[in-house]
């Protein structure tokens, strides 16, 4: 079943565009590069050239989409990041939706609304984190990134992984899934 962000209040509202991004994409990709690929461009938006692409730190394969309009820009980041956990080796696959501007705190509440658990106390990183480990029927929420534990349930291959980061005037949502090497 695929797992998206989604909140149980009828009384919400709508979700950013930004937000709608990365359940369309992101969320609907599962750490399928190729499969993002297509739902970006789906989407709407144009692949940047490499040399467009923002350097990010820790990342590799780093692939690029863009869309604008008259109010704001979009992009797309699609990479991976590889991290060493202790004594395991872990792989991050990650997609992120930028948007420049984007209210930061409008996307903190509404996160807060629709995955509806708490962000994560420990080893969470920059940002506001939430993370939970895929489940048949639903999520199991994660309240603990430290080191010994992410690599723990990144050997699982059902860790999932939400960032909101400031950006500027803009905001990066980040989703991950999370495999550990062998």
């Amino acid at each position: 079943m695929l797992l998206t962000i989604t909140g149980s209040s009828a009384a919400q509202t709508p979700a950013p565009d930004q937000i709608a991004d990365l359940n369309r994409i992101c969320i609907a990709a599962q750490g399928d590069r190729a499969r993002a690929a297509e739902l970006a461009q789906a989407a709407g938006y144009s692949q940047t050239p490499p040399e467009m692409v923002p350097e990010r730190r820790n990342m590799r394969d780093m692939v690029g989409f863009m869309k604008t309009d008259a109010e704001q820009a979009r992009i797309v980041l699609l990479g991976r990041s590889t991290r060493r956990l202790g004594r395991e080796t872990v792989t991050l696959n990650l997609c992120a939706v930028s948007a420049r501007p984007a209210d930061y705190r409008a996307l903190q509440t509404r996160l807060r609304q629709m995955i509806g658990f708490d962000e994560v106390r420990e080893g969470g990183g920059d940002g506001d984190t939430w993370a939970w480990l895929a489940q048949d029927g639903g999520r199991a929420p994660v309240r603990n990134l430290n080191d010994a534990n992410a690599s723990s349930l990144a050997a699982t291959g059902r860790l999932r992984i939400v960032n909101l980061q400031r950006e500027g005037p803009g905001a990066a949502l980040i989703y991950a899934t999370a495999v550990a090497e062998d």
